[in-house]
């Protein structure tokens, strides 16, 4: 019953990505009250469904590194590093490795300042991203 909720949902153009023990529909306005029964109903279903874990590709026949099961291009190292790291297409189990070890301290926005000059922060003023914190938040980096 799950999949087939899910196969309604994305055949109407609509996300499910799980958000700890909640479900976040994107874009909600798209689903009718009938249909989003039936998601409650089947919530947990489909949570179960969707934390399945992705099958990597096997490095050898992985395109995007060539193979090597390292890359170097801004997707693998979000501009992190000149070295390469663990691909994200045929390990993606190290890459979450390697993203949780070099998960910056201070926020990507401000640069850990607490203050940004962006037309979005109303130049000068409190980042928004971080609150004026200036420290990293747990879920966007």
């Amino acid at each position: 019953m799950s999949l087939a909720v899910l196969d309604e949902l994305r055949a109407i153009g609509v996300d499910v990505v799980p958000f700890g023990d909640n479900l976040v529909i994107r874009p909600a306005s798209k689903v009718p009250p009938e249909l989003k029964e039936r998601l409650k109903v089947a919530k947990a279903e489909v949570l179960a469904a969707l934390a399945r874990p992705t099958v990597a590709i096997q490095p050898a026949q992985c395109c995007h590194c060539e193979g090597k099961g390292e890359c170097d291009c801004p997707a693998c190292t979000l501009r992190r590093t000149e070295k390469p790291v663990p691909c994200l297409m045929c390990h993606p189990q190290e890459r979450q490795a390697w993203l949780a070890a070099t998960r910056p301290e201070g926020c990507w926005h401000c640069g850990g300042e607490g203050v940004c000059g962006c037309i979005s922060c109303a130049r000068g003023k409190v980042c928004r991203i971080c609150g004026g914190s200036g420290k990293a938040s747990g879920w966007i980096q």
